[in-house]
């Protein structure tokens, strides 16, 4: 038989596709972590994947086969496709090992932690463990072998289907995305609960292409699965035991948060009326830190009082928080005002995907325009809350965007100069002169101040300031190129000019003064629960954070997290994990430690991750 290109690749992609029943078999180890779909869709979905992803997988790495097949004849090529294989399954079986106790996937950063793991805080395994992983290593090696031999080096199986089978894994992976797409656009959570259990899974979404060109209607689509919006996930162990909440008199409650809000952007001079309402009467924490570095995370960590390690999987299950489901359940009415649109980060299936009806958007023109429409709305609607006879108290939110944008109108009062009259954000690199962004940036916040000015006289009028909790801060903060390292906007670390900000609490049973210890947004929601709504239980069985209002607060470290990294911050040091599981230790300014070790708080972290998973 003559050893040609042509049969080495035949060969060898017939050898790949002997792996996928063993692939399928491993990956019934996810399954426990699965929330079984019951309907057309959810099953159909779960078919298409497992066989088109998985497939995908396969066939990807067959490629480095492939490649080995342009130099390497049929008499050796066996045997790395046989150490290849080995190799993949064995990466797969450890990586159902770690996706069962910590609900990831196997990055660099697991392996680096490994390693360190000296005293076993992190991994312990008996010797029993050890020879059975080995035991199942060598065999899986051997099978290996004799079925690359026979395969690649005896030519066997040259009658397989090899071109249909892959086709057929190609269309159900296109119709497993496509599949998705509709999905997604209609909030079944039946298909999108399933997409963090997949190694390497992205999957396909066109709900704002398909609202752009009028083929969706997102109001309807939350609409007509109203019936899901109250479900807790299925493999959350959140809360722990049954939530016992019963307020005796309960406040009212208002959260104002200020898109990318600095922490030194707070003072009498660029928020005075901020400063003229809460500086005296409120509690003001000095050294606070959101849970994100951009906006889904630090707004999710402040409503959920969880981690970001957790975030994914709330949004692909639509599960809402406890604090507003429990504010549903007590008969708090909600307004919910944001200037930016709620679904543009998920808010509508996450944080509020248990309300309804629910404002999307506000109208405007600009980020300024938009915050000064949603402080009308805002009026309007307390307005009629007021006006109803069965008084009940009421839960808001005003998220205020005008910084985020570095606008401000052009008749508002622009104290500090020079600032830019326009943002280019081509303009900005390591050689720009920050001080006229920067100042931009604190007009913007000193325009929002204004508006939140008419908010709090309106509030003293209605005589609802006294019984009315206010916590005002940021979803994250803003980098100016603070440490020269041109570092410019947010997402982008998680030192402090990212993270630290503002954080105020006034109301009733708020003691007045200055914390300086170190807190995070995780502490946010565990203090509403407990002060606001009565919650009897213990913060453990339902939040990751402490009670903000705990006398002497102060965490040994936080954690704060981005789209696709997530920081460790304490007071000397950062440990960052990006995406990929890549692992860095900087100082706060962002320069890296040399032979820095990890520390124990990032063994810490590690159980603490895992808190709330089944």
């Amino acid at each position: 038989m003559q050893d040609t290109l042509r049969r080495r690749w035949r060969s060898t992609l017939t050898f790949a596709l002997f792996q996928l029943p063993l692939v399928w078999l491993i990956a019934l180890r996810y399954v426990p972590y699965l929330a079984v779909p019951h309907d057309p869709m959810g099953i159909a979905y779960l078919i298409l994947t497992w066989i088109g992803h998985f497939g995908m997988l396969v066939l990807l790495g067959w490629l480095p086969l492939g490649v080995l097949a342009l130099v390497l004849k049929a008499r050796w090529l066996w045997l790395p496709a046989a150490l290849w294989a080995a190799f993949g399954l064995c990466a797969l079986l450890l990586d159902t090992v770690v996706y069962a106790q910590y609900r990831f996937h196997v990055n660099y950063f697991m392996v680096s932690l490994f390693l360190n793991d000296k005293n076993g805080e992190i991994f312990s395994f008996a010797a029993s463990t050890w020879l059975v992983v080995i035991g199942c290593a060598l065999v899986t090696l051997a099978l290996e072998g004799w079925l690359a031999h026979r395969l690649i080096a005896g030519g066997r199986g040259r009658r397989l289907p090899v071109g249909p089978a892959c086709s057929m894994v190609l269309l159900t992976l296109i119709g497993s995305h496509a599949l998705h797409i509709v999905a997604d656009a209609r909030y079944l959570r039946s298909v999108t609960q399933q997409v963090g259990i997949y190694p390497l899974l992205f999957p396909a979404t066109a709900k704002d292409f398909m609202e752009k060109h009028g083929w969706l209607d997102p109001r309807a689509a939350r609409a007509a699965q109203a019936d899901l919006d109250t479900k807790q996930a299925q493999n959350l162990d959140w809360p722990k035991h049954p939530l016992s909440c019963q307020a005796d008199d309960p406040p009212n409650v208002l959260v104002v948060l200020i898109d990318s809000w600095r922490a030194d952007e707070y003072g009498p001079k660029n928020t005075p009326n901020l400063y003229a309402a809460l500086n005296e009467s409120g509690r003001r924490y000095l050294n606070h830190y959101s849970g994100g570095n951009a906006t889904r995370n630090g707004t999710m960590s402040l409503f959920y009082g969880l981690t970001g390690n957790y975030y994914a999987y709330l949004d692909d299950t639509q599960t809402p928080p406890l604090l507003v489901t429990q504010l549903q359940k007590q008969n708090y009415a909600l307004g919910i005002f944001s200037s930016a649109s709620l679904d543009g980060v998920g808010f509508d299936r996450t944080i509020f995907s248990s309300v309804h009806p629910l404002r999307l958007r506000t109208q405007g023109s600009s980020p300024a325009d938009r915050d000064r429409q949603m402080t009308d709305d805002w009026f309007e609607w307390l307005g009629k809350q007021e006006r109803q006879e069965d008084a009940r108290p009421w839960f808001g939110m005003l998220f205020y965007d005008a910084p985020h944008g570095y606008d401000v109108p052009a008749d508002a009062a622009q104290p500090f100069q020079p600032s830019i009259q326009n943002m280019d954000y081509l303009e900005l690199g390591p050689d720009t002169d920050p001080v006229p962004y920067f100042n931009r940036h604190r007009n913007a916040a000193h325009y929002d101040d204004a508006l939140l000015g008419r908010v709090i006289d309106d509030l003293k009028a209605k005589g609802e300031w006294s019984n009315t909790i206010v916590i005002v801060t940021a979803d994250h903060g803003q980098s100016f190129n603070d440490f020269g390292k041109n570092y410019w906007g947010h997402n982008s670390n998680f030192a402090s000019p990212q993270t630290h900000v503002p954080m105020i609490v006034s109301g009733p049973g708020v003691e007045s003064g200055e914390v300086a210890g170190m807190t995070s947004h995780l502490d946010v929601a565990p203090m509403l629960m407990r002060h606001a709504l009565g919650c009897s239980n213990p913060l453990s069985d339902y939040a990751m954070g402490e009670d903000l209002l705990t006398p002497g607060i102060d965490h040994p470290w936080v954690q704060s997290s981005s789209y696709i990294d997530y920081g460790i911050i304490e007071p000397d040091r950062i440990t960052v994990v990006d995406g990929t599981g890549q692992w860095d230790i900087v100082d706060r300014q962002l320069d890296p430690i040399e032979g820095a070790e990890f520390s124990p708080a990032v063994f810490e972290a590690m159980q603490w991750f895992r808190r709330f998973y089944r």
